[in-house]
């Protein structure tokens, strides 16, 4: 009699315990409310540049005039190469003992901050004078960082502690630490700067708000790798290693779109307007494009790479009959080469789907 009673209570604390935990904390389905077709634009190779060894990763500077590559494999010179983002032509180079992973900008584009791997530490970059003008100790491997809105904290990726360093950029200062999953890797912010962390080997997104506080936590894909916010922020892109960018409405945790990708898609960059998303697949060596407005995708591919690592993308609106001109960069980690990858005709109009 008691057994039978207990069970029935227990079934009941369990269906309780249920209902009560966040619905942002709970496994959701995976079968996304839609997945892209093939079609689109193709890109198609209009230049390629030489890097220094390992080009780790690309990024364009925000005022979209620069493209910044960290050269991973250079220690301690030639860290960083800055290109003209329109006629490829470097123009300048960044220097400082250790090896460089990541670049990230304040939001008015006067400092760089770049990961050195190799002493744990974070430069901070004048880019006018292309110098180095102080350092932050952040911990063991840094790898990839996002700034605030207001720029006035840097979060810095732990890869092998599990932590994000959450970085005082007036004072220059650690102030914090933030506890992450196995192996934090790809991370985003939103307006209201709530910060958003992958966790590589965790398979979840944690969600930190300014205070640093845990306010969700999303399970994803295997091994998200990196993170975007686009214009609604409420939607987040990731790359999902296995092969897909999956996007998730943050207000449910549920992944309400899907675009296939090639073979272990790295860097994802993603359009100011939401509407393009691009991987630089490692193991096929190609760079995947997903248009959300028409809801297609194409891989094309990239002659000559060997394992695209890096990616950023260039959206500009002086391209043929008004509509926008879209630039991508990829860096190929084996060649020491940075492709430029444009559309191969005018990008279609973004009408609905």
């Amino acid at each position: 009699m008691r057994t039978g009673a207990w069970g029935r209570w227990s079934s009941v604390l369990v269906l309780v315990a249920w209902l009560v935990v966040p619905r942002s904390t709970l496994s959701q389905p995976r079968v996304p409310a839609f997945r892209t077709t093939p079609g689109g634009p193709a890109l198609r190779v209009v230049g390629e540049v030489r890097t220094g060894v390992q080009p780790k990763s690309v990024e364009v500077s925000p005022d979209g005039r620069r493209v910044w590559v960290c050269n991973f494999g250079q220690l301690d010179r030639d860290n960083v190469w800055i290109y003209d983002a329109e006629t490829l032509a470097r123009v300048g180079v960044v220097e400082f003992p250790g090896n460089a992973v990541e670049t990230t900008f304040s939001p008015d584009g006067a400092t760089a901050y770049v990961s050195n791997f190799r002493r744990g530490v974070v430069e901070v970059i004048d880019t006018a004078s292309l110098t180095v003008r102080g350092e932050v100790r952040v911990g063991a491997n840094p790898k990839f960082m996002v700034v605030s809105p207001d720029g006035s904290t840097l979060y810095v990726a732990l890869y092998t502690q599990r932590s994000v360093a959450v970085v005082d950029t007036t004072r220059l200062e650690l102030v914090r630490r933030l506890r992450a999953g196995v192996q934090p890797r790809g991370m985003a912010i939103r307006p209201d700067g709530s910060l958003l962390v992958a966790s590589f080997r965790s398979d979840f997104v944690q969600q930190f708000d300014a205070s640093g506080n845990e306010t969700a936590r999303i399970d994803t894909c295997p091994f998200p790798r990196h993170l975007q916010i686009g214009p609604d922020p409420n939607l987040l892109f990731v790359t999902c290693t296995l092969g897909t960018i999956g996007v998730y409405d943050l207000t449910t945790g549920r992944r309400v779109g899907a675009a296939p990708t090639g073979r272990n898609p790295r860097s994802l960059g993603l359009s100011a307007d939401g509407r393009f998303a691009a991987t630089a697949n490692f193991h096929s060596s190609d760079v995947s494009l997903a248009d959300f407005a028409t809801r297609t995708h194409r891989t094309s591919e990239v002659p000559g790479a060997d394992q695209l690592v890096g990616l950023a993308l260039r959206v500009y609106g002086d391209g043929p009959e008004g509509r926008p001109r879209l630039r991508v960069f990829a860096t190929s980690w084996n060649d020491h080469t940075m492709f430029v990858l444009e559309p191969s005709e005018p990008l279609p109009e973004p009408s609905a789907p």
